[in-house]
């Protein structure tokens, strides 16, 4: 008698069973850590005050916890972003998502680093350094308590597999939207705090924001026709 073995799933990972939990444990040890810094600094975004410490100065964060923060954001956004693309564009997954999800993990890592570098190369050059130095460190912050929103929606997928993807995908819309709302208001308050027009804010959001966003995007259908042509 033979067995017929279940559809895989990622659920059924252990590699990625293993991911969950060190990051899980690494968050544990960021609350532990930096937990308070964290939540006075989570206040800040919705109630910024312009003060003469820098923003990064009066709550810090190791640089540990940020890494371990970023593994999390970056984590949970390469399974959702595999989760939609598996389900709606290519099915690239099949019997193993781990090389789909560390090659969404690579480009993700990239985009972090050509926008960090992007970021810090625009922002002196348009505003004074400790102008670009608070928003550098507000937007980045944001970008990881992204991180945090992110997960209901990862473990929704890693832990219920039958639950319809929309809920998944409306979830995820959403949190990107107050992102964007977010970051807006942050420019708003510190690099347009004197003149606020908001077709600047606009401009400046489609170069550093919108339009890297959309470059990742082609660049993962692209990957997805490259893989599907290959298989």
């Amino acid at each position: 008698m033979t067995r017929t073995l279940a559809p895989y799933c990622m659920t059924n990972d252990n590699i990625i069973l293993l991911l969950l939990i060190m990051n899980l444990v690494g968050i544990s040890y960021v609350l532990l850590m930096n937990g308070a810094n964290i939540f006075e600094r989570t206040k800040c975004i919705f109630y910024y005050e312009n003060k003469s410490t820098p923003y990064n100065d009066r709550t810090h964060i190791t640089r540990i916890c940020n890494l371990l923060m970023d593994f999390q954001t970056i984590f949970y956004a390469s399974i959702i972003t595999a989760g939609v693309v598996d389900e709606h564009i290519f099915n690239i997954v099949k019997d193993n998502s781990m090389p789909t999800i560390g090659t969404l993990a690579a480009i993700f890592i990239l985009f972090l680093l050509i926008k960090k570098g992007l970021f810090s190369i625009v922002n002196n050059i348009l505003f004074s350094k400790s102008i670009s130095e608070e928003w550098n460190s507000f937007y980045f912050f944001t970008t990881k308590l992204w991180g945090f929103t992110l997960a209901p929606a990862a473990l929704a997928i890693l832990f219920m597999p039958a639950i319809s993807l929309k809920y998944v995908e409306f979830y995820s819309i959403l949190i990107l939207i107050a992102y964007l709302i977010t970051i807006i208001r942050g420019a708003k308050k510190i690099i347009f705090a004197k003149k606020c027009i908001y077709v600047d804010i606009f401009l400046y959001l489609c170069a550093l924001e919108f339009l890297p966003i959309a470059l990742v995007w082609r660049t993962i259908q692209q990957l997805g026709i490259y893989i599907t042509i290959k298989i």
